[in-house]
Parts: structure tokens; sequence; C-alpha cells
């Protein structure tokens, strides 16, 4: 039996089948485009079967099923909820990446910049936890007649400069938050024997466990305001631009169409084309951790005035999660712990009774 075996063009094998005589031709195997269209036809189910388990792996490890907002203040947890959900943190939403998680903290920290300390939104598996630290008003009250100075945070007392009360806590006391520090009750034995004003300012050791994911490779991508328009020739897939002299070498582009041939895959645009700065990082574990520890000082220092700074921090513990370290650092500061509660006159009924 003699055969031959040859590779020839799908539509030339149209042809030998119109031209053949004797011969019998038959389809050993595909090849190319072809091959792949027969592949994807006879295994379709399979494949749909495949594509979406995967599309339904990544939608379950990627969607986010609970947002828990940590706090007892039910007003600025409602406050919180209604904006994150604005910025697609909320149930049944993709997870946001750590420039996405980095700025929506930003705008959190500017948009309730006297009710919010500091925030952190942590993604664990299908859920994100919220902790806030309340910034507490500790500015003294000029319309208050008397006061006494409180401790707004848990700390050991460091320093204290007290114009007028009764000082009840001494330096390195320990003060839980609300502790009266300065009483603007003056007592005498135990006795009260008048009221003031209590005023002063009072710096403590406080303490911070912050937990900071760092990826170990990063793209920041940022306009940099610079924005021009050029006229374009586009065909098929390639962009021409014409009297393009000072090119950019990242942009961001949207066009405009003038011309199109409705014939022929070519047309003239005019691209507006905004310039971007891209920022790439690719860190090793020991380099994202010192990032991460250093992201989380700096952000603590932004809040600090000229006399707080941070005293100290340790790493507490580390761990790696693909493309991302996780840090938790323990951090002490030395900042203004004093604040005021108001109090009423003392009145010696004994002298009213004269």
């Amino acid at each position: 039996m003699n055969e031959v075996i040859i590779t020839i063009l799908y539509d030339d094998y149209e042809k030998l089948l119109n031209n053949k005589t004797i011969y019998e031709v038959e389809i050993i195997s595909y090849l190319g485009l072809i091959k792949i269209k027969k592949v994807i036809k006879a295994y379709k189910y399979i494949l749909i079967f495949i594509l979406s388990s995967f599309l339904i792996i990544y939608l379950l490890s990627n969607l986010i099923f609970r947002v828990d907002i940590i706090t007892n203040d039910n007003k600025m947890k409602d406050k919180l909820n209604k904006y994150l959900i604005t910025r697609g943190i909320s149930k049944y939403h993709l997870k946001k990446n750590y420039n996405e998680l980095r700025s929506i903290k930003e705008d959190i920290l500017t948009k309730y910049k006297d009710e919010i300390d500091w925030i952190e939104i942590e993604s664990i598996g299908s859920k994100y936890i919220v902790r806030f630290e309340p910034r507490v008003n500790t500015e003294f009250n000029n319309d208050s007649r008397f006061q006494n100075i409180i401790a707004t945070k848990n700390a050991v007392i460091y320093s204290m400069d007290i114009k007028r009360g009764q000082i009840i806590k001494n330096r390195f006391d320990y003060v839980k938050k609300g502790d009266v520090i300065v009483s603007g009750y003056i007592y005498l034995n135990d006795k009260i024997m008048d009221t003031t004003k209590a005023e002063g300012v009072v710096y403590g050791e406080t303490w911070y466990k912050i937990k900071v994911k760092y990826p170990l490779k990063y793209k920041s991508v940022k306009k940099t305001g610079k924005s021009k328009k050029v006229l374009s020739i586009k065909f098929i897939s390639s962009d021409i631009n014409l009297f393009n002299f000072n090119k950019y070498k990242d942009y961001d582009k949207k066009s405009n169409i003038l011309l199109k041939n409705n014939i022929l895959p070519i047309s003239i645009d005019i691209e507006k084309q905004s310039e971007l700065s891209i920022k790439r990082e690719s860190n090793n574990e020991k380099e994202a951790v010192k990032k991460g520890v250093d992201s989380v000082l700096k952000k603590i220092s932004k809040k600090l005035s000229a006399k707080e700074y941070i005293k100290d921090y340790k790493i507490l513990n580390t761990s790696k999660n693909n493309n991302e370290v996780s840090v938790t650092v323990f951090v002490s500061v030395v900042e203004k712990i004093s604040g005021y509660s108001e109090i009423e006159e003392y009145i010696d009924d004994e002298d009213n009774s004269g």
C-alpha cells in the first residue's frame, strides 16, 4: 500500500478534495489555528468547567464577605462604614491592593482629622478588620470656669508643666484614660477648700501595637500634572504620533476620532496624553520588613507635635504571604496626654447655713 504524508494549508486541502482521482485523502492531524479551534471545540465543556472553576476560586479568594470596624463609638462606626462603602470596602466587593488601601486610609485621616488619630485596615482571609484610635480634644475649654486635667490615654506620666490646680498624679505614675492628673478642687486635709480652673500640659509615654503589610514588589503610578494634545494616526494596533517632539516616557491617553475610514482599519485622532510617574520597587523579605517598620514610624511621626516624639520601638513578629510581608510593631511614644473635664464649683454648705 502506497501512501504519502503532506502538510498543506486548509484552503488547499479543499482544492485537493475537488481534484482528487482514485486516491483516498485522509486528515491525520491539524496544525496551527485550525488545531486550536478543533481542540477547543472537542473539549469545550471541560475548558468551560476549568475556566469557571478558576474564576470561582479567584472570586472566593478575593471577595470580601465581612467588614468589622472595631470600636465602641457607634456614631463614628456608622460614619466610617458609610464612607468605606463609597470606596468599595464592603461585602461582596473585590479586595483592594496595597496602594488603594493606603490611599483610602490617608483620605480617611484627612476627612476625619478632628475625630481619628490613626487607622489601620487589615485584610484577613475574606474579611477586613478596621481599627482606629479616636482623637481626643486636648485643648482647654476657655469657656469653662472650673475643670480638672485628665488623662486622655493610658500612659506613664513623663513630664508636667502645671500652671494652676492641685496635682494628684506625679511623674512616672501610671494613669488610665479618664484619670484626674490635676484637680480643679483644692484640698486641705482631705477637705475641699476651693475650686479653680486647672491648667497645664502633661506629656506621657503611650504605646501602640500596629500591624502593617508591605509588598515585596511594588508599583506606584501617579500623574505629574503635565499633559498635551497630539495628532495621532492609528492603523490596526499601531499608533503613529505626529509632531510629538518631547515624548513622555510613561503616559495615560484619551483619544477623540477626527477622521475614520469605514473600509480600512485606519483613523486620525486627537490624543490627550497625561504624563505618569511610575515608581517600581523590588524588595527581599528583610528590605520589606524594614520599609514596613519605617512606614509605621513615619505615619506616627506625622501626627506628633514639636515636643512629641517616638521613644522606642520593637518588632514583635513578621510573616510572609505571597507577595507581601506582615509586620507587627510595638511603638513607645512620648506625647501630650492632658485633656480636661468640667467640674461644678464647690460650695461649702456650712458657710451657706451661717
